[in-house]
């Protein structure tokens, strides 16, 4: 049934009321999830849990979890809506994934660490959903049994590729094997072409977010260089004496206060090199979150783009 057939009956309605509420309060229920699991979930190997993580408080629903819940509300009506009447199956199985993919932005945002658990989880019930879609023979996901191995595969040999690139140029490592991961189970719900599809769509969903960010930073370091600029102060120029005390006094403050520079221009070189040695890291797991949940939510819209374009052909 199409999404707006489906909308306008009593079923509908009352589903769609209950996917809105399920959603509040399944953001609740994630932010208490992500406050309680194990700290080492949210480091890296071998890594100690800072005292922030051990506390248990690591995000505040009364801040982001509002947000997140109308977020995750209009995603599984979304859902619903895209796979209703007769997908009740699909329906249940996406909305655990979306939900799952939206805890992996979260912590991806905040500690720039994607939880292998939940990677793990995700990749499992893509893998069931995948196999109900090929058994049943209904096609919504696959075509073909080898379709989710190909787009496992070539999820994780993307991002690889983008992690050797930026390491043969920046010397540095461009994404975690977080993201791999993330992609490889990404790629077995999406399947091929889907996985193309995906990684299209968290490309420019990361592009248009890096471009507003920038425009934002610009517009705050203007502004502080303005409030920062300091005012001319008059100064008389001393006579006699005074002027070569003066003098003597203002050589030892020019002296400490070159001291003092090249003390903090070290400080800071050596913060660089610390950050250097640490190597950098691209947070983009909420962008492929972005991309599944887009790819979930509009499945029939994204395919019929795709047809669209190719017909201009």
């Amino acid at each position: 049934m199409q999404p707006l057939n489906y909308l306008n009956t009593t079923g509908g309605m009352i589903w769609t009321a209950a996917c809105a509420l399920f959603g509040i309060f399944a953001a609740w229920l994630y932010y208490r999830v992500i406050n309680t699991i194990p700290a080492a979930w949210l480091c890296d190997y071998n890594e100690t849990p800072s005292p922030e993580l051990l506390s248990g408080k690591r995000v505040n629903y009364a801040r982001s979890g509002i947000i997140m819940s109308a977020v995750t509300a209009v995603c599984l009506v979304l859902c619903r809506l895209q796979f209703n009447k007769g997908y009740d199956i699909y329906f249940a199985v996406f909305a655990l994934i979306i939900i799952g993919a939206l805890m992996i932005a979260i912590c991806d945002i905040k500690y720039t660490i994607i939880p292998d658990q939940f990677t793990i989880a995700i990749a499992v019930l893509g893998a069931a959903v995948s196999i109900y879609d090929l058994v049943r023979g209904y096609g919504i996901l696959h075509s073909t049994w080898w379709s989710p191995l190909a787009g496992a595969a070539l999820g994780a040999a993307v991002m690889l590729i983008i992690d050797f690139i930026g390491m043969l140029i920046y010397k540095k490592e461009g994404m975690g094997f977080g993201d791999v991961k993330l992609f490889a189970a990404v790629g077995l719900i999406t399947g091929f072409p889907g996985t193309i599809f995906a990684f299209i769509i968290s490309m420019i969903t990361a592009t248009v977010c890096f471009c507003i960010i920038m425009i934002v930073v610009r517009i705050l370091a203007h502004r502080a260089e303005k409030t920062a600029e300091p005012e001319p102060e008059i100064i008389s120029a001393p006579t006699g004496d005074a002027a070569s005390a003066d003098e003597s006094v203002s050589g030892t403050d020019t002296e400490e206060a070159e001291t003092s520079e090249q003390k903090a221009e070290e400080e800071i070189t050596e913060n660089e090199e610390q950050e250097d040695t640490k190597g950098s890291y691209l947070a983009f797991g909420p962008y492929i979150a972005v991309a599944l949940i887009c790819y979930l939510v509009f499945n029939d819209f994204v395919y019929n783009m795709v047809d669209l374009y190719l017909n201009l052909f």
